[in-house]
């Protein structure tokens, strides 16, 4: 959980995945700021469904810029 992960410091995370975005962008920056650490690289990923799509922005504004997004191809 979020709040258990802010007590846990593990080094070297080199991905974090999301299957749900978090309500507060905040959160997201947290989730994400576990990777890349100490100049390493990081790669983050997330799914976002399209009711998402207002947490996603939430996310792009506080972070100052665009977060790419890839189009799904199901169906």
């Amino acid at each position: 959980t979020d709040v258990v992960a802010r007590g846990i410091d593990v080094e070297e995370i080199s991905h974090v995945i999301q299957f749900d975005l978090p309500n507060e962008p905040e959160t997201y920056v947290h989730r994400v700021g576990r990777t890349g650490r100490a100049g390493a690289d990081g790669i983050a990923l997330a799914f976002c469904m399209e009711e998402e799509r207002p947490y996603l922005r939430d996310i792009q504004k506080l972070m100052g810029k665009q977060v790419p997004v890839v189009p799904h191809r199901f169906g």
